[in-house]
């Protein structure tokens, strides 16, 4: 294996020549036809030309037959070769509006964010029946989300067109700052994500996590890069066709027991 090479494409031509050397008239139009994809496209693949589809990656490892390292490998490889985060541009990110913390339940309830992102879904219009099917809530609770909403200034009700529209595109709350109602939204999002691992197909979910022994006068920093990498995968996800509403929920804390307790719990 040549070491400067990608891993995902690495298999993909080790799978090949073996293939190859078992029926050596199996040619790359059959590979391709294996593996799902068109001839054509396989070739650019292999020759550096482009990057693996998305929506391809899946089909490939199950037919490549991967142990669980391999495939662990595979998809690693494969989404650094995807996206290259120092390139993505955050500068039209970088002014939002922020949510008052006198909104108590516009910050602690999900419903509340998850409904101004659906303004940004594709041919989806926004009313409470459509909210109730959506975010998967009873229709008088769409009502009350949305009385809220348009409490805090989030949105308008036009009578002339019967719509909402929502007043701020990008919407965000306070950093660093202790307030019961986002502690109250912390939490209910982790018993969603909970239950949310166990509803939710692998495909359209990733849930990862990692240990590390921490120096503490770093943690400022580890907060800097964290909200930096948010704010990339809000402009990464910026375009495109939107079917559907994600939560991206990161969480930094310690296992061990400190041995020095702030005053203020944040």
């Amino acid at each position: 294996m040549e070491s400067n090479e990608t891993y995902y494409i690495q298999k993909i031509k080790e799978e090949l020549s073996l293939r190859q050397r078992k029926n050596p008239s199996y040619s790359l139009r059959s590979y391709a036809r294996d593996l799902g994809m068109h001839s054509s496209s396989l070739s650019q693949v292999l020759h550096r030309k482009r990057n693996l589809p998305f929506s391809k990656a899946q089909s490939v490892v199950q037919a490549l037959d991967l142990n669980e390292e391999e495939r662990t490998l595979f998809l690693n490889s494969f989404y650094r070769s995807k996206t290259k985060i120092d390139d993505i541009d955050i500068s039209e990110l970088q002014k939002s509006y922020i949510v008052k913390n006198t909104h108590h339940k516009v910050l602690a309830e999900w419903e509340h964010f998850a409904v101004t992102e659906l303004f940004d879904l594709n041919d989806f219009l926004v009313t409470k029946e459509s909210i109730s099917k959506k975010l998967g809530i009873a229709l008088n609770r769409a009502d009350v989300v949305l009385q809220n909403l348009e409490d805090a200034g989030l949105l308008k009700y036009d009578t002339t067109s019967s719509q909402y529209h929502r007043i701020h595109e990008n919407i965000s709350t306070t950093e660093d700052v202790s307030n019961s109602a986002l502690k109250q939204s912390h939490k209910e999002i982790l018993e969603i994500a909970s239950n949310k691992l166990e509803e939710i197909p692998l495909e359209f979910r990733d849930f990862s996590s990692v240990n590390m022994a921490v120096d503490p006068s770093k943690i400022t920093e580890v907060k800097s890069i964290i909200r930096e990498f948010r704010q990339k995968m809000l402009a990464l996800l910026r375009d495109g066709e939107k079917k559907d509403v994600y939560q991206l929920s990161i969480q930094f804390f310690p296992l061990s027991v400190l041995e020095e307790n702030t005053d203020e719990k944040k």
